[in-house]
Order: structure tokens, then sequence, then C-alpha cells
């Protein structure tokens, strides 16, 4: 039985931040994505075909990642 496209795509990401607001405008204008705010540690993101997040709580490493 082949998998069709959609079992191979990634459903939601979640991605550490430093600025909330930065990272909103920058992807607002970069991909037009729509954002929902979940509190002031979290936001919510989607384009149609992608949805996640980014949230400050998460512990960052060195240089970000």
């Amino acid at each position: 039985m082949p998998q069709s496209e959609h079992d191979r795509r990634i459903d939601y990401i979640e991605f550490p931040a430093a600025d909330l607001e930065q990272i909103k405008a920058f992807y607002t204008n970069l991909f037009n994505w729509k954002f929902t705010d979940y509190g002031p540690t979290y936001t919510a993101f989607e384009d149609g075909r992608l949805n996640g997040g980014f949230t400050t709580a998460a512990q960052m490493g060195v240089g970000g990642t």
C-alpha cells in the first residue's frame, strides 16, 4: 500500500525564540504567516500548509540552537 503525500508532511513544528515580536514581524513580512498568541511566551503560526509555534520558554543553547 503506497503512502500518500500527506503521510510524510510535517504537521506541527516548534522553535525556540528570543523575541516573539521580532519573529512575528519577520515571518509575516517574508511568508505572510498568520500568528495567534497564546500568552506572553508562545505564538502559533499557520500558512495554509504548515502549522507551528515559537516559544520563549524553551532553553536555547549557545548560538540559539
